[in-house]
C-alpha cells in the first residue's frame, strides 16, 4: 500500500496556480516501486501473478499475449487484471492459481452466454437497467456506447444488471429499449430504489467530517449521481448553492462526499484525498483516485497525480472565492 503524507492548505492560491504538496510519499531506495498498472502489487509481485495467469490460461487451452494490465488470446479477447488482481493481493500467493482459474472460468462461460439484450422482455429489461460511473480510460472503443462525462475522466453508461455479471448498453440495444434518456431516467430510479448498506462519517485531520458510503453491489459508487439529494436523504444537511460540495469515486464500492459549510473545507479536502487515493489504489474496480467539487453547473478536478507521486491541488477563481469566503467567515 501506498504511504500517505498530510496535505495543507494555509493559504489560496491565485487564480489557476496550484498547491503542490507530497500526498504520495516517497519510498526509500530499498523499497521496492508499486507495478504501473497493478498498481497494489509490487512490481516483482505483479510479474508473478501475470505469469501464474499465463500458465492458468495456458491450462485452460488457450495461448495469450501478456500484457501489464489484460491478457489477449489469438481471437482478440481481452482480459482484464485488475479486479482478479486486486482479490489475489488479498489472499496467500498459494490461493492465486484457484482464483484465477475460477475467475477464467467465469469470464470465458459470459463469452459463450446468449446475448442478454436479445432473450430478455422490455419490462425485464427496464428493472435491471442501472446508471453506472466508469473510468473513462478503462473502456476501450468508448464511442461504441452511449454515454456522459459525469466528471473530468469519468464517465456515466448504462448498465444491464445480471445473476453473473453486467452487461453494457451499445448504441444499438439503447435505441431498441426506448434510447438514452429513457434509459437513463430508468438507471437513476434504479439506484434509489437500492438498499443502504454501510454509511461512514469520518473525522479528518485537523477538523470536520466526511462521508462515505460504503457497500458491496457494484453500483454503490454510481450513487455520486444522486449527489446532493442523497446527501440530505443520509444525513440531513443540504448543499448551499453558492459553495457546493466535494466528491470522491475511489473504486465501485465506495462513494464519499463533504457538503461544504465552513473553513474545515481545508483539512476536509486533505482528509478525501488521502482517503481517496488508497481506496482508488487498493481496490477492485477503481473509478477515480481524485476529488472534485461541484461548482453550480458542474464537478471541477481538483486533485491531480504527477509521475513522481506528488499531489497538487488545482485552485479555479470559483473555489478560490469559496475557500476565501469559508476562511473568512469561519
Amino acid at each position: 500500500m501506498r504511504k500517505f503524507r498530510r496535505l495543507t492548505l494555509s493559504s489560496c492560491p491565485g487564480p489557476r496556480e496550484r498547491a503542490t504538496v507530497g500526498i504520495f510519499k516517497r519510498k526509500s531506495p530499498e523499497a521496492e516501486t508499486p507495478d504501473s498498472a497493478l498498481t497494489f502489487f509490487t512490481h516483482s509481485k505483479a510479474g508473478e501473478f501475470r505469469a501464474t495467469a499465463r500458465e492458468v490460461f495456458a491450462e485452460a487451452g488457450l495461448e495469450v499475449e501478456v500484457h501489464p494490465g489484460h491478457a489477449v488470446d489469438g481471437s482478440g479477447r481481452e482480459f482484464g487484471f485488475w479486479n482478479i488482481g486486486a482479490i489475489c493481493y488479498e489472499q496467500p500467493q498459494s490461493m492465486w492459481r484457484g482464483l484465477i482459474a475460477d475467475h477464467l472460468e467465469r469470464v470465458l462461460a459470459s463469452f459463450e452466454a446468449p446475448d442478454p439484450f436479445g432473450v430478455l422482455a422490455p419490462q425485464d429489461v427496464q428493472s435491471r437497467t442501472f446508471g453506472r460511473l466508469h473510468d473513462e480510460a478503462s473502456i476501450p472503443g468508448i464511442q461504441s456506447y452511449p454515454h456522459r462525462e459525469f466528471a473530468p475522466g469519468i464517465v456515466e453508461m448504462l448498465a444491464l444488471d445480471l445473476p453473473d455479471t453486467v452487461a453494457v448498453f451499445n448504441h444499438d440495444n439503447a435505441n431498441r429499449f426506448g434510447g438514452w434518456e429513457a434509459l437513463q431516467g430508468q438507471g437513476i430510479e434504479n439506484l434509489r430504489r437500492l438498499e443502504i448498506e454501510q454509511l461512514e462519517t469520518l473525522p479528518a485531520p485537523g477538523g470536520g467530517t466526511f462521508n462515505a458510503l460504503l457497500g458491496e453491489s457494484v453500483y454503490t459508487a454510481s450513487r455520486a449521481l444522486l449527489l446532493p439529494g442523497l446527501a440530505t436523504e443520509l444525513t440531513g444537511r443540504r448543499a448551499v448553492e453558492d459553495f457546493g460540495w466535494l466528491m470522491s469515486i475511489p473504486n465501485r464500492h465506495q462513494v464519499v462526499w463533504h457538503i461544504v459549510e465552513d473553513a474545515t473545507v481545508v483539512p476536509v479536502l486533505n482528509g478525501m484525498a488521502r482517503f481517496t487515493a488508497m481506496g482508488y489504489a487498493d481496490a477492485a474496480g477503481s473509478v477515480s483516485p481524485h476529488v472534485y467539487w461541484w461548482n453550480g453547473t458542474g464537478y471541477e478536478q481538483l486533485t491531480q497525480v504527477q509521475d513522481d507521486g506528488t499531489l497538487t491541488i488545482h485552485v479555479s477563481p470559483g473555489f478560490q472565492a469559496v475557500l476565501r469566503s469559508m476562511t473568512r467567515d469561519g
